[in-house]
């Protein structure tokens, strides 16, 4: 390849690939980096000089520009909510959550991005905050203005905001999108089993958020929800959270136990380091709970958590010098 036409057509290129989830925005950042050397025309000049140099620095400055505009507008909006918020009109309120959905929406989809991370990073932030406005919007119209109760108000809410979040992350297949999703999700279906039954308590919805987040994860592992790294994280988080929930039974305190080994096991497997830590905090907090209630006033809690301790980082060594005398 030669010639600027052809820097344009690779990023082209990237950018398709990237949204259709066929490599993440680090390869392709690499893939234009050993590239675009290549290709580069007289008077580009070398990297960080001249023509070339200024065209890269130029998303960074526009991602700069976008998040010190995003501050301020949270600013704002902060000095909004504590000086007139109470004083608004439900209309008012309404029309100001509308407003910032809006703009925000427009803004993000006004970004052209390339192959550049700065720019897809500058839109997932904005279109992240156009999320979290359209949620508050819906929850003030289902509370304030439908009359819908605490559970049915998160319904609503959920439901709204995991449309709008999914339609975004198909577009880009952003990390911020593809969280905002799982999140939104994890609500919908919490609540949605506790407005069912009411008198499960909390494992009810913590097995619902546990399941949805295993689906999430194998869903991940196939290649259905990318990017890949970011949903193996957001499973983790979510069965962590699920069987959190679930101890509030005996049952729950072996499906702790699973989890975490589960997590540990799948990090390995996969080298997700980000599951492997989950699981390492996840044996912090359900070993103290185990002990704690089957053996009460004891130095069992300290010791347990002392051998799990040990127990991981020689898997840690074991791990690491198997894979350095693997290379």
């Amino acid at each position: 390849m030669t010639g600027l036409s052809s820097d344009a057509e690779l990023r082209k290129h990237l950018d398709r690939w990237v949204a259709e989830g066929l490599i993440d925005t680090a390869q392709a950042t690499r893939i234009e980096t050993a590239e675009v050397p290549a290709t580069g025309s007289a008077g580009t000049g070398p990297a960080g000089t001249g023509p070339a140099g200024t065209g890269s620095r130029a998303p960074l400055v526009a991602e700069a520009l976008g998040y010190a505009g995003g501050v301020l507008a949270i600013a704002a909006g902060l000095y909004i909510v504590r000086d007139f918020w109470p004083n608004l009109s439900t209309g008012a309120a309404l029309a100001f959550a509308a407003a910032a959905c809006v703009a925000l929406g427009a803004g993000g989809a006004a970004v052209r991005t390339t192959s550049d991370p700065a720019l897809r990073r500058l839109r997932s932030v904005v279109w992240l905050m156009s999320t979290v406005s359209l949620a508050v919007f819906a929850g003030m119209l289902a509370d304030q203005v439908w009359g819908f109760g605490p559970a049915s108000t998160a319904l609503v809410t959920a439901t709204v905001s995991a449309a709008y979040g999914a339609a975004l992350w198909r577009r880009t297949r952003a990390a911020l999108q593809h969280l905002a999703v799982f999140a939104n999700l994890a609500v919908l279906a919490g609540t949605a089993v506790a407005r069912l039954d009411p008198g499960l308590g909390a494992w009810g919805p913590g097995l619902a958020i546990w399941a949805l987040s295993v689906l999430w994860g194998v869903a991940a592992r196939r290649g259905y929800l990318p990017p890949g790294a970011t949903g193996y994280f957001a499973a983790g988080i979510g069965v962590l959270a699920g069987a959190q929930l679930a101890m509030q039974v005996a049952a729950g305190y072996a499906l702790a136990l699973a989890t975490v080994a589960g997590l540990l096991a799948a990090g390995v497997l996969l080298r997700q380091a980000w599951l492997v830590v989950l699981g390492a905090l996840g044996v912090l907090l359900v070993t103290p709970q185990i002990t704690t209630r089957y053996l009460p006033m004891s130095a069992a809690t300290p010791v347990a958590i002392f051998v799990v301790g040990v127990v991981l980082l020689g898997s840690a060594v074991w791990l690491a010098r198997r894979r350095a005398g693997s290379r």
